[in-house]
């Protein structure tokens, strides 16, 4: 088994940019430093620099949705791959994230 490197950063303008690996394996660790990251203002989630995600990657995006459902703006994901998209699909979530 391989080990998931992922990073967070959070830019002046609200955008969270994952990159890396956003996987069952990286996903706890991600969570569970949130507060550091995650405000209750509205966001955008840039996804450009992940290069696999698997669906604790997806329940992670929508539980970050989720965490900012109190804001008047959906979460908008930046720069989704066609791995993602697909994931989303077939899992019936596409609605719910604003996928670009």
């Amino acid at each position: 088994m391989s080990t998931a490197q992922a990073s967070v950063s959070r830019t002046k303008d609200s955008v969270i940019a994952f990159k890396g690996s956003l996987t069952r394996n990286s996903v706890p660790t991600l969570w569970k430093t949130r507060k550091q990251w995650l405000g209750d203002e509205p966001v955008s989630v840039d996804v450009s620099q992940v290069e696999v995600i698997d669906t604790a990657g997806v329940a992670f995006l929508l539980e970050i949705m989720k965490a900012t459902q109190g804001t008047k703006t959906s979460l908008k994901c930046i720069g989704a791959s066609d791995q993602l998209k697909q994931i989303a699909s077939v899992s019936g979530v596409e609605s719910l994230l604003s996928l670009s």
